[in-house]
């Protein structure tokens, strides 16, 4: 259902990503509900839902000039989950949520409304977990955010983010892909 891999990248390219998207010089968008976009009945039932996003590419159109670094990031975990070769990515997005001094998690969501896989890829060590769901919201899993660590789970499957507390920030890559 949920896969885990660590130490994806090698040392070489975590490096170079980390020195791009942690830099002051990275513009992050603020999505005021980082499940539901502009919602407006959504902003107003958690307004703590909110947080920063970097979009890389999405659905055929490049967004970011650090899409070519991005998509290798994204081949490789394509390659090391094993995805058939039908797989194709469809949306590259790096996120950011930041310290509230407090537990919050994000509402439960999924990507998209069509099936779909997704990989989340740790960039930084964090304590906002990300939450895996059933269809009544119960959690039925976790993962902790690892440097350099990558899940790959269904699409259907709904999650959500969190809030680090002893942490600053928590920034993943999340890359969506769909079977042709």
């Amino acid at each position: 259902m949920i896969k885990i891999i660590d130490n994806t990248l090698n040392d070489s390219l975590l490096t170079s990503i980390q020195e791009i998207i942690e830099s002051n010089q990275m513009p992050w968008n603020f999505i005021e509900n980082s499940a539901y976009g502009d919602d407006k009945e959504a902003i107003k039932q958690n307004p703590l839902n909110y947080s920063f996003c970097h979009p890389v590419f999405e659905f055929d159109n490049i967004i970011s000039p650090i899409y070519d670094i991005t998509k290798s990031i994204g081949l490789i975990l394509k390659d090391l989950f094993e995805l058939e070769k039908t797989y194709n990515i469809i949306r590259l997005r790096w996120g950011m949520t930041t310290t509230i001094n407090k537990i919050h998690r994000h509402t439960p969501h999924t990507d998209m409304l069509v099936p779909h896989k997704v990989i989340l890829f740790y960039l930084n060590d964090s304590d906002g977990d990300t939450y895996f769901y059933d269809k009544e919201h119960k959690i039925i899993d976790s993962v902790t955010p690892k440097e350099n660590r990558a899940v790959l789970f269904d699409g259907s499957i709904l999650h959500s983010s969190s809030k680090p507390i002893k942490f600053p920030r928590r920034i993943v890559l999340n890359i969506n892909l769909v079977d042709k």
